[in-house]
């Protein structure tokens, strides 16, 4: 479903699914608008709130992705406790900003071993740099 109308009834009805794919809708992408913006970060929220793991990761990924790192991080983690490979990628996004090389290998290398690509790809890169 990606008709703004559905998506939103589905939503308010309580379908994880369509929150999330609602406020990936709401992003505005070619001019700043906040008010579709806050409704966004407001359903990714309340997906992540009912504990599904790829509500939490879509969450967190919008909250890095406009600079709210540390309350990416929390949302990081909780799905990346559950099992959640893009979410360990994405602390190890976090960790890697935050200059801590350490512990975002970690993080890429527990991604990678559950065959997240992203993670794989940053912890090749990240074991390259170490090498020079």
């Amino acid at each position: 479903m990606t008709d703004e109308a559905g998506l939103r009834a589905a939503a308010e009805a309580g379908d994880v699914r369509a929150m999330v794919d609602l406020a990936d809708l709401l992003i505005p992408q070619y001019e700043e608008d906040d008010e579709r913006l806050a409704e966004a970060e407001m359903w990714f929220g309340r997906a992540a709130e009912t504990g599904d793991v790829e509500a939490m990761t879509a969450f967190g990924q919008f909250l890095y992705y406009h600079d709210e790192h540390d309350e990416a991080a929390e949302w990081y983690r909780k799905a990346a406790d559950l099992g959640h490979a893009e979410a360990m990628g994405g602390l190890g996004d976090y960790y890697d900003f935050m200059g801590d090389e350490e512990e975002s290998e970690r993080w890429y290398r527990k991604g990678a071993e559950l065959g997240d690509e992203g993670s794989q790809g940053n912890l090749e890169a990240l074991v390259k740099m170490k090498e020079r």
